[in-house]
């Protein structure tokens, strides 16, 4: 258990490598894209890139399946099988993006071009940032099973590194449009395709070269391909209502309020993904783990990580979580100067979600780790899909793109009770000891930290005097109240050695 704890952090720190390029690098270029492309190109970017990922349902179906079975068959340790697993991941994912592209291709451009509300004069930068979007999703599915072969692998520190060599590309494209006199919507969408062309082809090629299962074949396992199949298509109906629910809205918001509220939908998002970034690095090392504990039915060990995997998670959300609740108007100003509307609210709403998620995340691991999806899916998908209706009905009777958000708590909690009660049924999961002393209890610790970095806020005025002063109490008292009643011995020995061990490699301690 020390040796694969020990990896697992290992892994953590090379995606906090990874983390902490991207956060800085991303904070700094969506200033920059703001700025030059404007609050209408901006939100005009984010929902045609909303509108494309949503046809990539297809590919989300198979992705999690991918990584599911390269990972049961690395620990098996029978190369010929894991080499079938790949290449029949390969010719799915190539299947997937053929269909993907056709969809895109018909009903898709007919959205466009029908529905889409976006100014006319700007139909043609649509349409085609719309085909340079279509090209960038194709090839990002066909490189879905690279991707999987490393996570099974466990090999995190290319994965780090390719996401830093994406971010700074980006960055690089932030500068060349600058000095861009033409159309920056046109050419922002065509350098961005360009980076993702260039990445995709390191990484096939690395993977080649590195893993013998990754060389490029389109043989196909006739009976590991329907086993996957079936593995996946029970997870069709919660991928559907799961990409209905986050794309879904950004239409709704797009066809009732416009382009500038998808800009502040873009903006709160792109805030949130940095701190996921942050927090799921250690669930993303901690799956496969997970996975091989089910595999080697090691069930102790399986509900362990689920309980210490979650509580750390939350604790690393509740960091950023509290002073970015209290002080996220004045980090918006400073960072973007011009703000659009609703962009706080939706990132205040958000992070109630993402505590709900985070709650929720290694559970729904659990289950998929288990193969027990069928039912998952039958009962979360019209849970989830009840969103999009009521968001509709609240935007159609008058309501505020605020009351819009609000709406996505319910379907997050209500999954998160079923997926619970299908986790014991399955693996004698002790479902009411997690729902009490993960998400109730780190819910009740983290009310009680706002409240003295709240007190403080309400006797200051509003500066870089009381953002700092309100940080640093929040942090403090978030860091105190978790760490000492929030997480269990394991988890604490776990966080103080990390911390020491972080000290060290700085040679701040010996």
């Amino acid at each position: 258990m020390e040796e694969n704890n020990k990896r697992i952090i290992k892994n953590t720190l090379y995606l906090y490598v990874r983390m902490g390029v991207t956060i800085l690098l991303g904070l700094f270029s969506t200033r920059i894209v703001l700025d030059v492309l404007g609050e209408s190109d901006y939100g005009t970017y984010t929902v045609v890139g909303s509108f494309v990922s949503m046809f990539t349902i297809l590919n989300s179906i198979l992705q999690s399946g991918t990584r599911r079975f390269l990972a049961l068959n690395i620990g098996k340790g029978d190369k010929e099988l894991l080499q079938r697993t790949f290449s029949t991941a390969f010719v799915i994912h190539l299947g997937i993006a053929l269909i993907v592209g056709l969809l895109l291709e018909t009903f898709g451009l007919w959205y466009i071009n029908n529905l889409l509300n976006v100014a006319q004069e700007r139909m043609f930068a649509v349409n085609v940032i719309f085909q340079f979007s279509v090209i960038t999703c194709i090839l990002q599915i066909i490189q879905t099973p690279y991707v999987a072969a490393v996570t099974a692998h466990e090999k995190f520190n290319i994965y780090a590194y390719m996401s830093i060599f994406d971010i700074v590309a980006k960055i690089a494209v932030l500068f060349l449009i600058v000095f861009y006199d033409g159309d920056k919507l046109i050419i922002y969408a065509a350098l961005l395709m360009a980076v993702s062309i260039i990445s995709i082809i390191i990484y096939m090629v690395y993977y080649s070269r590195s893993f013998d299962e990754c060389k490029m074949s389109l043989k196909v396992d006739k009976p590991l391909f329907k086993e996957m199949c079936s593995f996946s298509g029970w997870t069709t109906l919660g991928h559907v209502s799961a990409v209905l629910n986050a794309q879904g809205t950004t239409m709704i918001l797009n066809f009732f309020f416009g382009t500038v509220v998808n800009a502040a939908r873009g903006l709160s998002g792109a805030v949130l993904t940095l701190i996921e970034q942050f927090v799921s690095g250690f669930i993303t090392a901690a799956v496969p783990q997970l996975v091989k504990y089910y595999g080697a039915g090691d069930m102790e060990r399986f509900k362990k990580l689920i309980f210490n995997v979650s509580q750390y998670t939350l604790f690393l959300f509740a960091i950023f979580a509290v002073p970015i609740l209290l002080e996220i108007d004045y980090v918006l100003g400073l960072w973007l100067g011009d703000v659009p509307e609703y962009t706080s609210a939706f990132i205040k709403v958000t992070i109630i979600v993402f505590f709900i998620k985070y709650s929720n995340y290694m559970l729904d691991q659990g289950l998929n780790a288990s193969g027990n999806v069928k039912q998952l899916s039958l009962i979360i998908a019209p849970i989830y899909l009840i969103k999009i209706p009521i968001i509709l009905v609240v935007a159609y009777m008058g309501g505020s793109p605020i009351a819009v958000y609000l709406v996505s708590l319910i379907p997050q909690f209500l999954g998160m009770v079923v997926i619970l009660y299908l986790l014991n049924k399955y693996t004698n999961f002790p479902s009411i000891e997690y729902f009490i002393k993960i998400f109730l209890k780190n819910f009740a610790l983290i009310l009680i930290a706002i409240i003295p970095p709240y007190v403080l806020q309400m006797y200051m005025q509003a500066g870089a005097a009381r953002f700092f002063s309100v940080c640093a109490l929040s942090v403090l008292t978030t860091l105190t109240i978790l760490y000492t009643l929030g997480l269990n011995k394991e988890v604490r020995v776990m966080v103080a050695n990390k911390f020491v061990s972080t000290l060290r490699k700085f040679h701040i301690v010996k």
